[in-house]
This record gives structure tokens, C-alpha cells and sequence, in this order.
């Protein structure tokens, strides 16, 4: 598909990224039309990018990774294992990778060029790392004015904690996310990892992005944006906050259920780890869901008679609702709940997910081939737009599949430097035997 005509056809991106949260706002400017200019080095290896070193070799090393060897495709390294894990081929569509080793003064030249011809900066390394590679805001806007310049730190750029380190874990405690998470009878010891702050970090990043790039399309300027990915997951928990400052009260963790609505929970289904949330917000819904349980009579149960009833007795009801559930297949559930307008739905899978026929209509997997990893369904676009196609070109790139377009066609490079570079391990596709 052609870029023409996508808002941000015009626009080149350097993607110096890692991890997920970067990665993932870059994808959003693929997606409109940007090219993206993957910048990455075979002398260095950046780690759960394009996987964890050292690499796995064989599919038992794999299958002996457990729930990580998962992320390998087909459980199979291959013979270049970086360029087949998921967590970078899940939003490595529209993206374009070179190589160059910018702990070498020549390679900064080389990205300083790339710094010309581009319009937006993107990284979320550790704080002032590209500093020392010449690549900092300063630096950047000396050699390109009317470049945008975006930085992802975790606690921002000023204050006590500028300095401190910070990954997705202690990015959601120190945000105040994780004393929210969990059951009511359960410690913090007991809740998973949900990483929201990278997701929602990351398209943050990307609306930042889009602002300044419409500020210097107005002024001609260039400028540096800051999203500190912390503050940004904080502001998702607004009314706890406002509480704590209104009323001086800490919220706990309410596992399943809801302040307000009642019944609201997870509910067993037939088979083994099958599930059903649904969410009941009125006495019409409670009503219906009366109706769905063959139960009418619950309504004029005085226990269940109103919204404060019926959380006073939420108990009774979750166990009314899994004797219910537990003889439906979840599916079957979801359909009858919801056929009576009752908030539902199965708790999917990854499994499900791939086979649920609404994503199949609504096209939202994308089915790409890449030369290592074989055919595979991708996820796709966050949102629509009514007269422009979001594009979805390329595959995932492999590691240094671009070096030619941007090194000869991008900087001009002659046929003769670009045979030295590739000798002086710049220009390549695989890892260093140092690294790997």
C-alpha cells in the first residue's frame, strides 16, 4: 500500500527505542504513514528487544525456557533467533532496520546524517545515555532546528528521581497503579505483572509526537517532548487520587468487583480455566440477568432488591451466578447474557482471540510472511479511520535488512564505503560472535 495520502506520509522517524513502550509508540507513526528508520547495532545487543542473550540455539534450549521459549517462533531459534522473537515482531510492521555502531565516533557521523534528512527523534533509553553517543536533545537540534526530539523517561527529566532507574514493574508501584490491583484478602506479593505503563506510555509518546509535529508544521521549530511514563499511568487512576485528597482515604484493592455496580465478578464455566466476567449496573439489568439465571424470584428477594442490597450481599449472589455458569461453556454464556443486554463476556485466551469470529470480520489480524519466522497472523491497528487505511505494508524487520536503501539511497553512501563499512562491522545482519 502506498503511504500517499496518510497523514504522516511526509515524515521520517529515527527509532532508537527499546524494549516495549517505545517500540510501541513508533508503531502508531508506521501506521499513519511515517517511515521508520530502525536504528540498531550488531555490537550491542539491547535486552527483551529482540530477545534475551544468549540466544537459545536449539528448540529444546527453547522449550526448556518455558512461557519464553514460547515467544520464539514455532519454538524454533534458527539460525538468527533476533530476528523471530515476538516481543519485537509484535509491533516491528512498517519498520525499516540499519546498523551502525555508534560507540564509534564515525557511526555518531552516520546517525548525525540520518539526524538531517529526518523529522522526529524518538528514544527511551536510561536517562542520559544518548548524551554520551552526541545524540541528546542539544546536540540533535544544532544539527537538524526543525527536528522533534522525543524522550520517554520513567520518572521525567527533573525532580529527586530523574536519576533513578526505573523498568514497567516498579514504573506501575511508584505510579500508585499497583496498591490498586489485587484481591481484598491478598497482599501485593500475590499480583501479576500487567505492564500497562508501556502500552499506555506508548501511545502517549505517539500523540506527543503527532502535537509537535503540527507545531512545527505551523512554526518551522523543532522541539523536545518529554513523556514521563510514570506520571502518565498515574493520571489513569484519577478519582482514587481525588478521593485521597478529598476525603483522606487510601483505596484498596477491590479484586473483581466495582464500587458501584453489584453483581460484578468472574464466574466458572465448563471446562478447565474457563471464565465469564460480567458487570450489572442497574435494577433493569439485574432483572434480566434474573431472567438469563431462571431465577425471577430473586427479584423481590429482599437482599437483591437494590444496588446497596446487593453489594451488602454480593457473596450470596456469586455463588447463585457460578452454579449458573458452570453449566454453560463460557461462549454459550457470554451470547445469553448479552442477548438480555447484560454486560458479559468469556475470559478469552490467546487461543480465542485468534479464532473469535467479530476480530475475523473485522479484519483485525494481518497475515505477514517474514523470511525467518514463516507465515504468521499479526495484531493489527487500534483504531479506524473512515476515508484513510491505516497501513500495514511490511512484516517485522530482520536485523540490517535496510542497511542498503539507507545507507546508499538515504546518505549517498558510495559503493566503496559502504563495502568498508561492512567490513568494519557497521553494515551487517548478524550479532557479533561477542554478543551472541
Amino acid at each position: 500500500m502506498s503511504t500517499t495520502g496518510l497523514p504522516l506520509s511526509h515524515i521520517r522517524v529515527l527509532d532508537l527505542t527499546l524494549i516495549w513502550a517505545g517500540p510501541y509508540a513508533v508503531t502508531h507513526l508506521g501506521d499513519l504513514g511515517a517511515e521508520i528508520i530502525r536504528v540498531e547495532s550488531l555490537q550491542h545487543h539491547i535486552t527483551n528487544t529482540r530477545g534475551f542473550v544468549p540466544w537459545p540455539k536449539t528448540k529444546e534450549e527453547v522449550l526448556s525456557l518455558g512461557y519464553l521459549g514460547g515467544l520464539y517462533a514455532d519454538h524454533d531459534p534458527g539460525e538468527r533467533p533476533w530476528n523471530k522473537h515476538a516481543m519485537f515482531n509484535a509491533m516491528g510492521r512498517n519498520k525499516q532496520s540499519m546498523t551502525v555502531d555508534m560507540t564509534r565516533p564515525e557511526g555518531v557521523e552516520i546517525v548525525h546524517e540520518l539526524v538531517k534528512v529526518s523529522d522526529l527523534l524518538i528514544e527511551n533509553n536510561t536517562v542520559g545515555l544518548l548524551k554520551r553517543f552526541g545524540l541528546d536533545w542539544e546536540t540533535v537540534h544544532k544539527i537538524n532546528p526543525t527536528m522533534v526530539y522525543v524522550t520517554m523517561p520513567i520518572h521525567g527529566l527533573t525532580g529527586p528521581y530523574s536519576d533513578y532507574m526505573g523498568f514497567g514493574p516498579n514504573g506501575e508501584a511508584i505510579s500508585g497503579v499497583l496498591s490498586l490491583r489485587g484481591y481484598r484478602d491478598s497482599d501485593i506479593t500475590t499480583v501479576g505483572n500487567s505492564n500497562h505503563m508501556d502500552t499506555t506510555s506508548g501511545m502517549a509518546a505517539a500523540y506527543a509526537s503527532l502535537m509537535a509535529l503540527y507545531q512545527r508544521d505551523e512554526t518551522g521549530e523543532g522541539q523536545f517532548v518529554e513523556v514521563s511514563q510514570a506520571e502518565h499511568l498515574l493520571t489513569m487512576i484519577g478519582a482514587p487520587i481525588m478521593d485521597a485528597a478529598m476525603n483522606g482515604r487510601a483505596q484498596t484493592p477491590l479484586g473483581n468487583r466495582d464500587p458501584v455496580r453489584a453483581p460484578q465478578n468472574t464466574y466458572p464455566c465448563k471446562g478447565n480455566d474457563r471464565w465469564i466476567a460480567l458487570s450489572v449496573g442497574s435494577d433493569s439489568e439485574w432483572e434480566a440477568l434474573c431472567q438469563v439465571l431462571r431465577r425471577p424470584e430473586l427479584v423481590e428477594d429482599s437482599r437483591f432488591h437494590d444496588t446497596l442490597a446487593r453489594q451488602s450481599n454480593h457473596d450470596e449472589i456469586d455463588e447463585i451466578i457460578s452454579g449458573w455458569s458452570s453449566q454453560h461453556e463460557a461462549g454459550e454464556a457470554m451470547n445469553l447474557l448479552q442477548s438480555q443486554g447484560i454486560p458479559a463476556s468469556m475470559v478469552y485466551n490467546e487461543a480465542d482471540l485468534y479464532a473469535d469470529p467479530h476480530l475475523a470480520d473485522r479484519q483485525f489480524f494481518h497475515e505477514k510472511t517474514q523470511k525467518d519466522c514463516g507465515t504468521h497472523l499479526y495484531p493489527g491497528h487500534t483504531f479506524k479511520l473512515s476515508e484513510t487505511a491505516l497501513r500495514f505494508d511490511t512484516p517485522p524487520p530482520l536485523l540490517g535488512e535496510h542497511n542498503e536503501y539507507v545507507y546508499r539511497e538515504l546518505l549517498g553512501t558510495s559503493a566503496q564505503e559502504y563495502r568498508r563499512l561492512v567490513a568494519e562491522k557497521h553494515i551487517g545482519m548478524d550479532y557479533v560472535p561477542e554478543v551472541r
